[in-house]
């Protein structure tokens, strides 16, 4: 996702956020809206490392449009921050991020887990393939060899 598209997305589940909490909802029943919003701005951050270092387009318009989301990501992510220090704790940030970090790391497990199986099918389908075309070539040797005598 680039990160204008993901600041919008993090813009509406930030509102949605700031609502319920405005409404006296507790954090545990916005976890969507938190998710959605925690994964909005890991895109705009991820997106700003890799709009630096592309090469083609106009980069000083890129730059500027993904430094200013990150700089919007930023303020959002802060005030979020103190919202819930304030509300739950000076650790219950530290938690947040802590279970940031675990659902960042399973999500990477699967990745790599997803692209292991794709390997592998890779492989499986490629021997098969082998073992046809090889099959294919010895019968042709085999019938052109009892036709041609």
């Amino acid at each position: 996702m680039d990160p204008v598209t993901a600041i919008g997305v993090a813009s509406t589940a930030y509102s949605a956020i700031v609502k319920g909490f405005q409404m006296g909802r507790e954090v545990e029943s916005m976890a969507g809206d938190l998710g959605r919003w925690m994964n909005a701005i890991n895109s705009v951050k991820q997106g700003h490392e890799k709009a630096k270092k592309r090469k083609f387009g106009s980069i000083e318009e890129e730059a500027l449009e993904t430094f200013a989301a990150k700089k919007k990501a930023e303020k959002m992510e802060e005030e979020l921050r103190q919202f819930i220090q304030w509300n739950y704790g000076v650790s219950a940030w530290q938690e947040v991020i802590k279970i940031q970090g675990q659902l960042r790391i399973e999500r990477q497990k699967e990745a790599e887990r997803k692209k292991k199986q794709i390997e592998e099918f890779i492989i499986i389908f490629l021997s098969v393939l082998g073992i046809i075309v090889f099959s294919v070539i010895i019968f042709i040797m085999i019938w052109a060899t009892n036709n041609g005598t």
